[in-house]
């Protein structure tokens, strides 16, 4: 069960991904918050069991979904700031979160073709479709590969 303070965590991280174009590390965030390092590991630890986070295994954030703390096959634009996407599903879910326009650089799942979508004022246009091999509801079941 996530807490106040663990909210408040949640909130920083995104703040921080939105504004400076990367995941912050428990350091980062142990700064920012004024909060010792074990706690702000704690509260990370709560937010991944409610499933808020995916932490790597050393307990540093790999995903704030939408976000990627790893470069992946999604490169997120908008107005010259850049971030990555989990998956094109995230990678258009960064757009909800930022309400901005830009665009999505990928590679055509198919035959490995760069592609780019756009969005503006809302709408998708560029090349290709997006498939959704795994039905949302079991994206947990391993969500780092789904």
């Amino acid at each position: 069960m996530t807490t106040d303070n663990d909210q408040s965590l949640r909130l920083a991280v995104y703040r921080w991904i939105v504004d400076a174009g990367f995941v912050p590390t428990i350091s980062t965030l142990s700064t920012q918050l004024q909060r010792p390092t074990d706690d702000v590991k704690d509260g990370l630890q709560r937010l991944a069991a409610a499933r808020t986070l995916v932490l790597q295994p050393d307990g540093e954030i790999l995903m704030a979904n939408p976000f990627s703390a790893v470069p992946t096959g999604f490169e997120v634009e908008s107005d010259g700031r850049r971030w990555w996407g989990n998956c094109i599903w995230d990678s258009l879910g960064i757009f909800a979160v930022i309400g901005r326009d830009g665009s999505v650089r990928t590679s055509c799942g198919c035959c490995g073709s760069a592609m780019e979508v756009r969005i503006q004022n809302g709408r998708c246009s560029g090349p290709g479709i997006a498939h959704f091999a795994v039905t949302a509801r079991h994206w947990w079941e391993d969500i780092v590969f789904n």
